[in-house]
């Protein structure tokens, strides 16, 4: 885009455009019209902070008709709209006569300060801002992100916007993007989950949720919103300690004799015995759900060890290798949900990739309630409630990965080895949350250390 001669620099910034468009929204109501710029090949979109009817929007134009056609108020809102998509114009065109006459090292932020030179007066929209910043995380930062976890992003920002309507005007700035900002935002959350824990709430807010919404919005901030030269002093969110114990909210391994009662249940569907085998795979091999969809389309590699097959499977969370024991059990019922068909494994596959995988877990619960697996499990919610319900009300898949790590270690398997046959890059989420030992589990792995080479009338 530049180019120094005898040190002069000649400058063709006609690469850098811009245009406006309407949100896609399936609602039938006026839609949001963004300011879109296109530098380098990439596009960098912000909003305007108006909207108009798609019918009452000339794309050509890229402004909202005026007619006598229209009534009163569609008029005057369209005015207003135009109103601000020339101002937005008007920044643009000071933008690049800026890049014109000074040596800019970083074009968007640049950019960006310009299109929000606005955020001091009463028309900035933080929650308008801090959206866009999502858009543009998700699209330009980490375009690799699962569809599933961008809308659990963008539904943690509702959080935000509540808290913007409880701000008075002069608040509204983009000050409210800084470290106090952030701690005032932290200050409502807690206050939320109090009434929360109060039953003020309709709906419980514990702090596993308070800690979410705080640390998505202090991503947003440091990744999108702070120019590079100023992230060295990047905003801190604090994580609000939550004082559960792991058995309080973890999953819960299965016990020997309820496996043994899934397997040997009686008056399943066709489909859930194939879900109940697809079960039993799980806890055979321990892996995520993700993962376990990769053996039932035959996504891996098998590799032969000097006594046995190992089967090795590319994590897709971690994306390292998982390396697994190729057990006969594992063999049987892989060859057995294969021979069945009832379950697709492409589309078993396709809801791990982020559209839920909700079928599964609910064949698990009705096969455990066929199973009666009624042992009472307690729990403490995020209000600190104490909440009792049968195990077949609240077994998911992910139990079965909880039950394989915790039966590993009592049979003495490390947390490093572990680590390679689960796909964890470390070994701290199995040492503080699956390990579920017990103290006679503790105590027989005391015993095999100490007295593995002494014989039993010799104790």
């Amino acid at each position: 885009m530049s180019m120094i001669i005898n040190d002069k620099r000649q400058k063709y910034y006609g690469e850098i455009k811009s245009r406006f468009y309407l949100r896609r929204s399936t609602a039938s109501g006026p839609r949001k019209i963004y300011f879109v710029a296109f530098i380098e090949g990439k596009q960098y979109r912000y909003s305007t902070g108006v909207r108009v009817y798609p019918k009452q929007w000339n794309s050509k134009k890229e402004l909202a008709v005026v007619s006598n056609t229209l009534s009163k108020q569609d008029n005057q809102n369209n005015m207003i709209a135009n109103e601000r998509l020339a101002r937005f114009r008007r920044y643009f065109a000071e933008f690049i006569e800026y890049l014109c006459e000074n040596d800019v090292t970083d074009i968007v932020a640049t950019l960006k300060q310009f299109i929000y030179q606005d955020a001091a007066k009463a028309n900035f929209d933080p929650y308008e801002t801090i959206l866009d910043a999502l858009y543009h995380y998700h699209n330009y930062v980490k375009p690799s992100i699962k569809d599933s976890t961008k809308r659990q992003s963008e539904s943690l920002l509702s959080e935000f916007a509540r808290f913007v309507d409880t701000l008075p005007e002069k608040d509204k700035t983009m000050e409210i993007f800084s470290q106090s900002g952030l701690n005032m935002y932290k200050e409502y959350l807690i206050n939320k989950m109090n009434k929360s824990k109060a039953g003020a709430t309709k709906r419980n807010f514990g702090v596993g949720q308070l800690n979410r919404c705080g640390a998505i919005i202090a991503l947003l901030i440091n990744k999108v919103l702070v120019p590079k030269e100023e992230v060295s002093n990047p905003v801190v969110w604090i994580k609000v300690e939550d004082p559960r114990r792991e058995d309080q909210v973890g999953h819960i391994p299965l016990l020997d004799d309820e496996v043994t009662a899934i397997e040997n249940c009686i008056g399943l569907t066709p489909v859930e015995e194939e879900y109940r085998d697809v079960f039993l795979l799980h806890l055979e091999c321990g892996q995520r759900v993700s993962d376990l969809a990769k053996l039932l389309t035959g996504n891996y590699k098998v590799k032969q060890g000097k006594k046995y097959k190992y089967i090795v499977v590319s994590t897709m969370k971690e994306n390292i290798k998982a390396i697994i024991p190729l057990t006969p059990r594992m063999t049987m019922l892989m060859e057995r949900i294969k021979s069945q068909k009832l379950v697709d494994p492409v589309e078993f596959e396709e809801k791990t990739r982020g559209k839920g995988n909700n079928t599964y877990n609910e064949a698990i619960r009705r096969i455990a309630k066929k199973a009666e697996l009624d042992r009472e499990i307690v729990k403490i919610d995020s209000t600190q409630k104490e909440v009792r319900k049968p195990l077949y009300k609240t077994v998911s898949s992910h139990d079965a990965r909880c039950t394989f790590i915790t039966n590993m270690i009592r049979k003495g398997v490390s947390p490093e080895r572990l680590c390679r046959m689960t796909g964890h890059a470390n070994d701290e989420m199995i040492k503080r949350v699956y390990a579920q030992l017990t103290v006679d589990d503790e105590i027989n792995r005391i015993e095999s250390d100490l007295y593995s080479d002494v014989e039993d009338d010799e104790v």
